[in-house]
């Protein structure tokens, strides 16, 4: 599946090709570093065919927007050296980790009563899933 179109909510959720989705708490271990809660933060990142613009929407360590870059090609640059292509490619590689993942749980009797996996979820059978300290909601996408 190649990835084509990403918008990131910053602390909340990725959304990729406009139909999977997945919660900001299993972006991974080698998601881009996107910035949150200081004064200059990354709200979202819009990358998409659908009607608007494609963005980075800033905001403060309020959360109150102070303004909008417009992204015009995937060389644009979202934060510091992070590019949109390079967004895409890392969305990419997390959502088949995610999918191998899933798959492995699955394989493993995905939570049946008496299986080894009971009382995991997906995100166990990751290895480039984030701790459970550093994301206690991690696996719930």
């Amino acid at each position: 599946m190649a990835i084509t179109q990403v918008t990131i909510a910053v602390g909340e959720h990725i959304k990729i090709n406009n139909h999977e989705f997945f919660n900001w708490a299993d972006r991974g271990n080698a998601a881009p570093d996107l910035p949150t809660g200081v004064a200059e933060s990354i709200h979202y990142v819009v990358w998409n065919s659908l009607a608007g613009p494609n963005e980075v929407q800033k905001c403060d360590a309020n959360h109150s927007m102070i303004g909008n870059t417009a992204l015009t090609s995937t060389s644009d640059i979202v934060h510091g050296s992070t590019t949109v292509n390079d967004l895409l490619v890392w969305a990419e590689t997390r959502y088949l980790q995610i999918e191998e993942a899933r798959t492995a749980w699955r394989v493993a009797g995905g939570g049946d009563a008496g299986t080894e996996s009971e009382g995991k979820n997906w995100a166990d059978y990751d290895p480039h899933s984030l701790s459970l300290e550093q994301e206690p909601n991690r696996g719930t996408s």
